[in-house]
């Protein structure tokens, strides 16, 4: 990866100006980074208001440590909680097969895992954007991207005018579905899991002590962490569906749920029947990309390199990716090269996260001998589960 990026204002020599199609995480990352570089920055977004949709987020290392770098990381740690430990159990008999505290890992890696509501971030994010002097444009549709000569824009409709925004370089953070991506000749679909996540938030049980617990079983798992400061639970069911299933953070009726997991644990049936409702969507990921970008139009966080949950990296590696491209526009003295740099110190690195998370898909939800095994490793691993992560940790 890149030298770390000096997050002090200054004149990069790549590039003055910048517009970022996409306001979630990755985008609003990406606009502080390099208007605290001294770049004037423009966000569209296409939702009328900035929003992420989801009940809870997981942050590791690697981007808290890139939050705290912003100045951002006591705003978040006073909302977010950072778990005891990760505990995963047999989600039938309930019974632990491996544990292990995030204290020395925190400590070994120099920033803190945390686990807050999805909606805390962007607002962070946003308000820290805007002090710093980032335009921000909601409710503005891309309609095309349009090269020139050393500048780049992205036109947009919005309220129903047509505008361009010009500038030295465009940023495509607009998602699995990125209408970025397609206008630089990237036609890859978003490839579907055969899963459906089912998320909600409850009021913490008093019996469940601030740990990120992983049930495993057959044909569905379920995570549980604390959020908002401890007083509440988020839970992630995660159930197999074949037929592919295009909705995005739709309600979710219950009756899926309790069928999949009728037959687990005590512990787990109670957690999943205290929800009044659920959020529900379809799984998707891309497969990784033979490029991110052409001349002065580059792509960041799921737009490049889309992911499913199953290492809670989805976040994480689009914080990444803003500083790498701050990185990379701070050490070029060209815009397009800078760029180039910029997806070649990223994209083998979240490739490999992308299938790792794919692999763990289906080690969560293995059944028989398979199982057997697997419960096997992850009893010898207590109290080192994390060590295996070390190469995205550590970054």
């Amino acid at each position: 990866m890149s030298a770390p990026l000096p997050f002090r204002p200054h004149t990069t020599a790549a590039a003055r100006s910048a517009v970022i199609v996409g306001g979630g995480i990755g985008g609003l990352a990406c606009a502080l980074v390099l208007r605290r570089m001294g770049l004037a920055v423009q966000v569209v977004e296409q939702a009328r208001k900035l929003r992420e949709v989801g009940a809870g987020l997981q942050l590791s290392p690697n981007a808290t440590r890139i939050l705290r770098d912003l100045g951002l990381l006591p705003a978040l740690e006073a909302v977010a909680v950072a778990p005891r430990a990760l505990e995963v159990r047999d989600g039938r008999t309930g019974g632990t097969l491996a544990r292990t505290d995030y204290a020395p890992a925190a400590e070994r890696f120099g920033a803190p895992f945390l686990g807050g509501h999805r909606a805390d971030l962007p607002g962070i994010l946003a308000e820290a954007a805007q002090e710093a002097g980032c335009a921000i444009a909601v409710g503005a549709s891309l309609t095309a991207v349009e090269p020139g000569s050393g500048t780049v824009r992205a036109v947009v409709q919005q309220g129903g005018d047509l505008i361009a925004h010009g500038a030295d370089i465009l940023v495509g953070a607009d998602g699995v579905r990125s209408a970025v991506r397609s206008h630089i000749g990237l036609r890859q679909a978003p490839v579907y899991s055969r899963r459906l996540a089912y998320r909600a938030t409850i009021d913490a049980p008093e019996e469940h002590p601030p740990e990120v617990r992983l049930h495993l079983g057959r044909d569905a798992h379920l995570v549980t962490y604390p959020v908002k400061g401890g007083k509440q639970l988020n839970l992630v069911a995660i159930v197999r569906e074949t037929r592919p299933v295009a909705r995005w953070n739709a309600p979710g009726e219950g009756a899926p749920v309790h069928a999949a997991f009728a037959g687990w644990s005590d512990d787990v049936r109670r957690l999943l029947e205290r929800p009044g409702h659920f959020l529900c969507w379809g799984l998707y990921d891309i497969d990784p990309l033979p490029r991110w970008g052409s001349g002065r139009i580059t792509l960041l966080g799921d737009a490049a390199h889309a992911m499913l949950p199953f290492l809670a990296q989805g976040a994480a590696q689009a914080i990444e990716d803003a500083a790498a491209l701050g990185a990379a526009l701070a050490q070029e003295t060209d815009a397009a090269s800078a760029l180039r740099a910029y997806e070649a110190a990223r994209r083998y690195h979240t490739a490999q996260i992308q299938q790792a998370a794919r692999r763990n898909g289906g080690i969560y939800h293995l059944s028989g001998p398979a199982r057997i095994a697997r419960d096997l490793v992850l009893r010898r691993a207590t109290g080192a589960l994390l060590d295996r992560y070390d190469w995205i940790y550590s970054r």
